[in-house]
């Protein structure tokens, strides 16, 4: 009896925590981290005030906060949504890495192909040109490139697992982080969903004319609509039914 198909499973999306936990145990990242955190800090409250000021996120803040919300929980996610959308570098910076990691690696299959050729041609022994010469000398000590060339396929094909692996991201990761303020600030919005579960189109048109508004205002080019938000919620948010 033929044994049953099994389904390549997609490579699991690490969690933020694990992120963290990555990041913190790497030293050149968490020095890079604190050094940036006071100027990312100072960006972030500069948004906070301006968004805050401006005459459209104001009435929307205002008629949330008689629904009950706290303006300041949605004012916090719509800076991370503005800083990310302005100063986000991540998928110039994971295709850049990409790039690297597969140029390396092409060239590192190159030279140990180079290696064994050179290795492997007699014309490249000195004591035997020296000899067709009739030159006295003494033969070469013997070395075999085997382990130095199987060494140098093994860490180019390392390269290119790592280069992979950055393309899994773009296309896994960066998403998820992308679509984090929005799926925060729906959280903000509905801090219980489980038990609401209805969206309120009333408010999913107030959500998405409040987002326009901010990414008019900062050159963004997103569009928010209800029906857009509510596939979000019930995807991201709404937590299924046991």
């Amino acid at each position: 009896m033929p044994a049953p198909m099994r389904t390549k499973q997609p490579p699991p999306i690490p969690t933020r925590d694990a992120l963290k936990q990555l990041a913190a145990e790497s030293r050149s990242s968490a020095e890079q981290y604190a050094d940036a955190a006071p100027a990312v800090r100072k960006v972030r409250e500069r948004y906070e005030r301006e968004i805050s000021s401006l005459p459209e996120v104001k009435t929307h803040l205002d008629k949330l906060e008689d629904r009950g919300v706290k303006p300041e929980r949605v004012l916090k996610c719509l800076v991370a949504f503005v800083l990310l959308e302005k100063h986000g570098t991540w998928q110039a910076k994971a295709a850049e890495k990409k790039a690297n990691l597969r140029n390396l690696a092409k060239r590192l299959l190159s030279v140990s192909g180079k290696v064994k050729e050179a290795y492997g041609a007699d014309a490249n022994r000195p004591d035997l040109f020296a000899m067709s010469l009739g030159l006295p000398v003494l033969p070469a000590s013997p070395y075999d490139p085997g382990k130095a060339v199987k060494y140098m396929l093994e860490t180019a094909a390392d390269l290119e697992t790592k280069a992979r692996g950055f393309g899994r991201l773009r296309k896994d990761l960066i998403p998820l982080v992308e679509r984090d303020p929005i799926v925060k600030l729906l959280r903000v919005l509905n801090p219980k969903p489980w038990r609401t579960p209805e969206f309120p189109p009333k408010l999913r048109q107030q959500l998405a004319e409040l987002l326009d508004a901010v990414c008019e205002s900062y050159g963004i080019k997103e569009s928010f609509t209800a029906d857009r938000l509510f596939k979000t919620f019930k995807r991201h948010v709404l937590r299924p039914s046991k």
